[in-house]
Parts: C-alpha cells; sequence; structure tokens
C-alpha cells in the first residue's frame, strides 16, 4: 500500500512537471522578442549600474528561453553635429561607440536593425521582417520606458500586432515612472507577462 501511494506521487509530480515545464514554453511560444536600445550610450553611466545590469540579465533571460530566430534587436542611431574650419564647415556624423549593442547582451542571430526615430516600427526592413515571418505576437523589452520603449509598443498595437511587455526586462529613468508607464501600457490594453512564471 505505501508503494502504491508513493508511486501514484512520484506520477502525479511527473506530470505536473512536465505539464509546468509545457505551460513555460507555451509564454513564448511563437512570439518575437524585440529588444530594443541596449546600447552602450543606455548602459554607461546614464542609469545605474546595478539596474542595467539586473535587466540585462533579464533580458538575456528571456532571450535564452525563446526561439533564437524570434528574437530581433534594434539600436538607435546617435548624430554628431561637428564643426571643422575646412569645407564642410558643418556636417552630421555618427557617434559608432552610442550605437554600439552593450557588451553583456546576449546575441543570438544577426536579426538586428537600426533606426533613427523613436518608434522601432518607422523601419521599413522591421516591417518587411515581421511580415515575412508571419508575426502576430511581440514582447517589447528593453530601454527606455518612457520614450522609445511606450512610443513603439503603442505603435505595434495600432499596427494589428498583439504587443507585451515583460515589466522586469524593460528599464526607465526611474521606478516610479517606469511604473507609470507600465500601468498605462495595461490600460491601452498591452499585455504584461510576469519574469517569474517563464
Amino acid at each position: 500500500m505505501k508503494y502504491t501511494i508513493s508511486i501514484t506521487l512520484i506520477l502525479i509530480f511527473t506530470l505536473y512537471s512536465i505539464f509546468a515545464k509545457s505551460q513555460d514554453k507555451s509564454v513564448l511560444l511563437n512570439k518575437f522578442i524585440i529588444v530594443l536600445d541596449v546600447q552602450e550610450y543606455h548602459t554607461n553611466g546614464s542609469l545605474p549600474d546595478t539596474s542595467n545590469q539586473k535587466v540585462i540579465n533579464s533580458i538575456n533571460y528571456i532571450i535564452s528561453k525563446s526561439d533564437s530566430n524570434n528574437v530581433i534587436y534594434i539600436k538607435r542611431i546617435h548624430k554628431l553635429l561637428n564643426v571643422s574650419l575646412s569645407f564642410p564647415f558643418i556636417y552630421v556624423s555618427h557617434d559608432t561607440s552610442a550605437m554600439r549593442l552593450d557588451k553583456r547582451l546576449n546575441l543570438v542571430n544577426e536579426n538586428v536593425f537600426t533606426r533613427e526615430k523613436s518608434n522601432a516600427f518607422t523601419l521599413e526592413e522591421l516591417n518587411d521582417f515581421l511580415e515575412q515571418n508571419n508575426v502576430k505576437e511581440i514582447i517589447m523589452i528593453g530601454f527606455l520606458a518612457e520614450d522609445f520603449l511606450y512610443e513603439s509598443v503603442i505603435s505595434g498595437k495600432e499596427l494589428g500586432y498583439d504587443m507585451y511587455v515583460i515589466s522586469g526586462a524593460i528599464i526607465g529613468k526611474s521606478q516610479r515612472s517606469k511604473d507609470k508607464v507600465v500601468k498605462n501600457l495595461a490600460k491601452e490594453g498591452i499585455k504584461m507577462l510576469d519574469i517569474n512564471k517563464m
């Protein structure tokens, strides 16, 4: 009798573990991850190192749990206005050091797009990529909650994508302003995912 109860408990535990793992995978299944602006420009000095490292760890965790083909990296172009004593006297160049992705970021593919505007969906190459891959659901993570991320998430929803945000994998100018953005996104119908359930 004791053996029957033990075997039954082991069987129940095993089935529960298998079910729980399949549930975990289904959270990210068929969803594309857009990693936004995890660049040295943001991570070197403009925000506290501990916050940066924690968010980068969370982003890398989500990337590791996702299909590597479904991860997209977007970085922003940073322009510099240059003044010279010779012709051309004033010209614009790109700050390539600011455009580099953070070295701690886990790169799993070459799906890297570069943008000039705040809204990621203004990138024609990104829109073509999403269409070619028949994307329906997008999780957006990265920097900065109050600006680029908010605008891009709302735009993605307006374009008809099911948009998701993982609060633990985004960073804002402060915890308070990030929390406010997350609340506003939820009011706009953006779905929130819990990193602890992945």
